[in-house]
């Protein structure tokens, strides 16, 4: 079921989220797509995504609402 950024933002907060369907707004920025993978940990979700390498469709992953203290992503 499609979701949009905010609606995942309030509902995974604190959670790494993959989705996939993504849909981008007139600013070419992610607008909302398909939740298919969420957990606490990153490398569960990293892990699982193996099972939509085939899928044809934009995919992002994120981590929903504020990054805690002392975590690092590089791009």
């Amino acid at each position: 079921m499609y979701k949009t950024i905010e609606q995942i933002h309030n509902e995974y907060n604190g959670k790494w989220v993959f989705l996939i369907n993504c849909i981008e707004d007139d600013f070419h920025s992610i607008a909302g797509g398909e939740v298919v993978l969420y957990d606490d940990r990153r490398d569960r979700v990293l892990c699982e995504m193996e099972r939509y390498k085939d899928e044809i469709s934009d995919t992002l992953v994120f981590y929903a609402g504020k990054m805690p203290e002392g975590v690092s992503v590089l791009l």
